[in-house]
């Protein structure tokens, strides 16, 4: 077993291998650019003047049906693990998402039923949309929307993610991932003021809509597995920065038994699997755990998480992933300062094992450089024994 894999998989069974592993979240493509010395296509010139802006609403019916997005985002992907294994990454969370479509230059729809902004990175080059709105508000518009688009998702992605395990699998430990989770896409199609309604008053069609995504991402889980991926990562913002959305008991009412179902299929099928969640969670951290997943990614300290309390509370439970600073250490950080965080991160959670250390986010304003500081600082103060450190010339001091 590659000792990538073998780190991951200690980490993830509370056991401590030879040092901190490590994680990547990179989701922007001028980050994959600067790191695999590529150029990508220069979207931002479409949208610099009016003039170019009205050639690119000429071009939407066209792009949509080149099913451009869709096509560039398998390379997207590929484009992830390749840069994840050139910086020296032992894991990667890769998010398969062909989901979009124009409709127009500013703005896409995607085929769970959302609206996005298009978002520009400042550098020219596409960057991660940002959610403005809803297309299903009711039960007729559920029935009668196009689900044909999300149903060919997991073919697609058994394709993607088996090139992946054939080109970087030995090198790369993969946690996959398939869009959104069940919570995201129950509330984000109809808007949270609606899903609040219908939560209370149309129980049949909230019961209706969790029941067909816990089968949709059973379904997604079995084709990652058939592709050979290790590990799934249920993705699924459940808290603001002041707490959860809903009350842990109400999301249990709401979720619960289709997490448990979710994590029992990835495990019988020989894969590890973890929840991320941005936003302060410390009321669902025993919960994520009696659902079985083997970790929790994001633990986002501009939300108060702190990784030694957590440790505290959960792990024993739970796998730690997370939480490296990006609206300022991995953006606009020092090289000292990236060094500082990720020692007291391993300070705080790496004793016995059970942490994976990584950014707590993707964010479009973090650069190869900071990525490679936070892995320098890893392997210089993350070799376990924790404490001990080389001198150099084979003997080891006490640190």
């Amino acid at each position: 077993m590659a000792a990538s894999h073998e780190r991951v998989l200690a980490a993830l069974e509370l056991r401590e291998a030879d040092r901190v592993p490590t994680m990547d979240l990179m989701a922007e493509l001028s980050t994959f650019a600067e790191v695999l010395g590529k150029k990508v296509f220069p979207w931002g010139r479409f949208y610099e003047t009016p003039s170019r802006l009205k050639v690119m609403s000429y071009l939407v019916p066209l792009l949509n049906r080149l099913n451009v997005i869709g096509s560039s985002l398998d390379q997207f992907v590929l484009d992830h693990a390749a840069a994840s294994v050139e910086l020296g990454m032992d894991s990667a969370w890769i998010t398969y998402m062909p989901i979009w479509r124009f409709c127009e230059p500013f703005l896409w729809e995607d085929c769970f039923g959302r609206t996005w902004k298009v978002e520009l990175d400042g550098k020219g080059s596409l960057s991660t949309p940002m959610y403005t709105g809803g297309l299903i508000d009711s039960p007729d518009a559920w029935r009668n929307w196009d689900k044909s688009a999300m149903l060919r998702l997991p073919e697609r992605a058994n394709r993607v993610y088996s090139r992946i395990q054939r080109e970087q699998g030995d090198r790369l430990f993969v946690f996959a991932s398939l869009a959104f989770g069940i919570f995201e896409n129950l509330w984000q199609p109809m808007g949270f003021e609606r899903f609040v309604v219908a939560l209370r008053k149309e129980k049949d069609f909230i019961r209706r809509v969790v029941k067909f995504y816990e089968d949709y991402i059973c379904l997604a889980i079995e084709a990652l597995a058939d592709a050979g991926v290790p590990a799934y990562l249920y993705g699924d913002d459940l808290a603001y920065r002041s707490g959860p959305m809903l009350n842990p008991r109400s999301l249990d009412e709401l979720l619960g038994d289709s997490l448990r179902r979710i994590t029992e299929t990835a495990h019988a099928l020989g894969m590890k699997i973890a929840i991320h969640s941005c936003g302060n969670t410390y009321k669902l951290l025993e919960w994520f755990a009696d659902c079985g997943f083997d970790g929790v990614q994001s633990l986002e300290p501009g939300a108060g998480m702190e990784l030694g309390r957590v440790k505290e509370m959960v792990g024993e439970r739970l796998c730690l992933i997370g939480n490296i600073d990006v609206t300022h250490t991995l953006f606009d950080g020092t090289r000292d300062e990236v060094f500082a965080e990720v020692r007291g991160a391993i300070a705080a959670a790496g004793a016995g094992g059970g942490y994976i250390l990584s950014p707590t986010h993707s964010h479009q304003g973090v650069d190869a450089r900071h990525l490679r500081w936070m892995l320098e600082a890893v392997e210089e103060c993350g070799r376990y024994p924790l404490g001990v450190q080389d001198n150099g010339s084979g003997h080891v001091l006490d640190g």
